[in-house]
């Protein structure tokens, strides 16, 4: 088994029932309207930008394959300012798992505690925004070439998470994004999913080829407790009946 949690302060690469979302959320006194255009304005103005970070991203141009997208390399920002402090860092987390004769992959992607955030996680000290587990008929415990994923800050105070997971006759791409205002969603292999309904997202690829999903909302996952988070999910009544469908791989 192989297991990987990695703390990421700019760019790292790392080779039901549902509840109706509350409404539209009050802006907080660390971001606001006025503070995403200005954030929007920084990004015309060249004399904002970080000409470290842009340096450094040009190494990763075409390196290899890590999801959905191509990786880019574009002038950003300094995360300073939009505060000091208000970035503390992104993680990964990858698991794969054995669950009864089944194979399942699960990847996730969190941001840390940090001056825009702070007051919603209150204790926490960083949140999951995004989980996927991917029912899978083949493991590679050699190359691990068949899934890459990689989590980047380069949109701060936004942030996204990207990668794939092969299986033998099928590629689920994903890709997943959390914004300063508190929203996000998902899009795997062209479905969308709005994550305020649900940040948990089960995949189970058909014999026929085609897939199946499921959305699961539950409490707030961190890095510490994804793990224990995840191995109930796998007790759940409804995740066992989708995992073990006749037409699953």
């Amino acid at each position: 088994m192989r297991k990987i949690l990695s703390y990421l302060i700019t760019l790292t690469i790392v080779c039901s029932c549902v509840d109706a979302p509350s409404k539209t959320k009050p802006e907080s006194k660390q971001w606001n309207a006025i503070k995403r255009v200005q954030y929007l304005n920084n990004r015309k103005d060249s004399t904002t930008w970080d000409q470290e970070k842009l340096k450094d991203d040009k190494q990763f141009i075409g390196i290899g394959d890590f999801g959905p997208f191509e990786l880019g390399a574009f002038p950003v920002p300094n995360y300073n300012l939009i505060g000091e402090g208000s970035f503390k860092g992104l993680a990964t987390l990858y698991e794969e798992l054995k669950w009864e004769n089944k194979n399942i992959i699960m990847n996730g992607f969190s941001v840390g505690k940090n001056q825009l955030n702070k007051d919603r996680l209150k204790n926490s000290k960083d949140e999951v925004f995004f989980q996927i587990l991917v029912l899978t008929d083949t493991i590679d415990t050699i190359n691990y070439k068949l899934n890459q994923s990689i989590v980047i800050s380069r949109n701060h105070p936004d942030y996204l998470g990207q990668g794939f997971i092969k299986t033998k006759n099928n590629r689920i791409d994903y890709l997943a994004f959390q914004t300063a205002e508190n929203n996000a969603y998902a899009i795997v292999n062209t479905r969308l999913f709005d994550l305020n309904y649900g940040k948990t997202i089960l995949i189970a690829p058909q014999k026929d080829k085609s897939l199946k999903s499921l959305q699961i909302k539950s409490t707030p996952m961190t890095t510490d407790s994804i793990k224990s988070h995840t191995q109930k999910l796998l007790l759940d009544k409804e995740i066992i009946e989708f995992l073990k469908k006749k037409k699953n791989i």
